[in-house]
């Protein structure tokens, strides 16, 4: 990450310089834009370059001639095969006293009111823009999956930490426990792991017992009516999720579809009905429609089940109670008495 930073970090003068040329390229394309060229000035300039490519031209053919002659002088200098070593030296003499003479010489530069110098920086930058824009686009890519590289090793940093400070306080606590253990008695060994057990039995009893709770009242308000419905000739339960008591009273036809009501429950037998439901519980009377019939079925089956443990219930009917039991891998019949019926061992197979 510090590799990074470091590529990505500029210099102050760096982007003062860059900031004051854009200011001054967009003055001058301002100023342009204000102020377009005269024809008198195109004209001046197109004679402008008429007269340097005049001069490029004249200074190519000079270096030609120039060329020319130093291929005609190759056939009698160093590069004559000679066998005499004395000529050899004294024509290596005379070849560099003349590249000395070449180095010596002044370059020929354009003169004042040229427009060569100008033509050369304008296509040295452009060059240099078109290299800046290839490199800013190769650096915009890499940035973004240095970036993307640089959110991964993050969180792989974070869960290594995590897991670090996990392990670690882990570690503490096999520590600590070691530690009291040695200083513990036996008697006082087995105390703490018998406190242990009651605590875990205590969170096992009311986990239970939440477990129960929240059984009684799937049972009550989901189950029963469509465990009723079924016994009615209904349909399978899981089919209809919803049974109303009205369609568990007017019962189903032949097909399993619900008959017609004949009559609606207004307000006051809906209110008589959850009274005699508030006064059963509190008395402890017998169910007054189907569902609750079913419900208190479906509850003392499930008792007697508890209580049989791998053992046979006998079952007073085919109920569809029992069967619903059976499609749910609750329970099982006897293989050879269908009238019976016992929880499944989850610890064994069924064929045991």
């Amino acid at each position: 990450m510090a590799g990074i930073k470091g590529k990505m970090e500029i210099s102050e003068d760096t982007v003062q310089n860059i900031q004051k040329f854009a200011a001054n390229r967009a003055a001058a394309e301002n100023e342009s834009a204000s102020q377009p060229l005269s024809a008198t000035a195109l004209h001046a300039y197109a004679r402008r370059l008429d007269g340097t490519l005049r001069e490029l031209q004249e200074q190519v053919r000079r270096q030609e001639n120039e060329l020319n002659k130093l291929r005609e002088s190759r056939s009698h200098g160093i590069l004559e095969n000679e066998s005499d070593p004395w000529i050899r030296v004294s024509n290596a003499r005379r070849a560099k006293k003349a590249y000395d003479s070449l180095f010596q010489t002044e370059e020929e530069l354009p003169v004042t009111d040229s427009v060569l110098p100008s033509l050369l920086a304008i296509e040295e930058t452009s060059q240099v823009i078109k290299e800046s824009k290839t490199s800013v686009l190769v650096t915009a890519e890499k940035l973004s999956q240095d970036r993307e590289r640089l959110h991964v090793e993050e969180a792989n940093l974070r869960d290594s930490s995590a897991i670090a400070s996990g392990l670690r306080e882990r570690l503490q606590r096999i520590r600590n426990a070691n530690t009291r253990k040695q200083e513990q008695t036996p008697s006082q060994m087995a105390q703490e792991t018998l406190g242990e057990q009651k605590k875990k039995r205590r969170a096992l009893d009311q986990a239970s017992e939440d477990l129960k709770v929240s059984l009684n009242i799937f049972i009550d308000d989901t189950l029963a009516p469509m465990l009723a419905a079924e016994d009615l000739g209904g349909p399978t339960v899981g089919d209809a999720l919803e049974v109303s008591d009205a369609t568990l009273n007017a019962g189903y036809t032949a097909h399993g579809r619900p008959k017609k009501q004949k009559q609606t429950v207004d307000a006051d037998d809906g209110q008589q009905r959850i009274d005699r439901f508030i006064n059963r519980n509190k008395n402890g009377s017998a169910p007054t429609n189907k569902r609750e019939s079913a419900s208190k079925e479906v509850h003392e089956l499930l008792n007697a089940l508890l209580e049989a443990g791998t053992s046979y219930v006998t079952l007073q009917r085919d109920s569809a109670i029992s069967r619903f039991l059976v499609r749910a891998k609750v329970a099982q019949f006897h293989p050879r008495d269908a009238r019976r019926l016992r929880l499944i061992d989850f610890g064994r197979s069924l064929g045991e």
